[in-house]
């Protein structure tokens, strides 16, 4: 039996509508798992590309001699410890082809793979990593087994610290906010419709989280906006007129 097309399925996301004289938001932070791997890699190149908002898949993508699309899911799978067999299915390349491309990826960002290694060895070491917020995990299965595993872990669990220390701050000091859904890397909230020019770039400042890395990261905040549902949220700037 095929599988259903995308984009004739309900958008489930409708079913959430703010309440009359409200409009609702969703804020996502951008890009925020790949931003965590480049600053454990402390790679400069990549950080001056995500400062200054470049397209890091098509410049990845000219490293790696594929296409923007290709190079999105492979250098997220490799960055992750993901093999060239896997890789190669995940991209539709040949194997042949995967193993060159993380040769030409290491190359251009050895610091990607020297995180690997660091991982590894805290997992060889303690059978547990840390995030930069300091929040340990520990493992009990056979090392060589979970290392893809634990190189998740890290920017996942540190994204979701930022999201929540973000909805805590808005929860403390913008009580007019109304909390709805945190969602991995985005909150989803809504606010009176008066109130909305001067609310919205407060939340953004309670959002901007600091990463404690040695060069601090904050992640940069996008926000999309509906007065009809979650599903209707479009692209908004935070400063919004009256």
């Amino acid at each position: 039996m095929p599988a259903p097309d995308p984009r004739k399925l309900p958008n489930i996301r409708r079913l959430f509508i703010p309440d009359p004289d409200y409009v609702i938001c969703d804020a996502d932070l951008d890009r925020a798992d790949l931003q965590v791997v480049v600053w454990e890699a402390d790679d400069a190149e990549m950080k001056a590309m995500l400062r200054e908002g470049v397209d890091l898949h098509s410049e990845n993508a000219k490293v790696l001699h594929c296409t923007r699309q290709q190079a999105k899911s492979w250098v997220h799978g490799t960055n992750y410890g993901g093999s060239p067999r896997t890789m190669a299915m995940a991209a539709g390349v040949t194997v042949a082809q995967s193993e060159a491309m993380q040769r030409r990826w290491f190359s251009a960002h050895p610091g990607i793979k020297a995180w690997h290694r660091r991982v590894e060895a805290s997992l060889q070491q303690s059978r547990s990593i840390r995030n930069a917020f300091g929040f340990r995990r520990t493992y009990f299965d056979r090392i060589e087994s979970i290392l893809p595993e634990a190189l998740a872990w890290i920017p996942q669990s540190t994204v979701a610290n930022v999201i929540n220390h973000g909805l805590l701050n808005i929860y403390t000091h913008l009580p007019s906010v109304r909390l709805l859904l945190q969602v991995h890397d985005s909150l989803v909230f809504q606010l009176p419709v008066p109130a909305a020019p001067s609310l919205l770039p407060q939340v953004r400042q309670q959002l901007l989280i600091p990463v404690p890395y040695a060069d601090p990261l904050t992640i940069p905040v996008g926000l999309k906006i509906s007065p009809t549902s979650w599903g209707d949220c479009k692209s908004s700037d935070w400063e919004i007129a009256a």
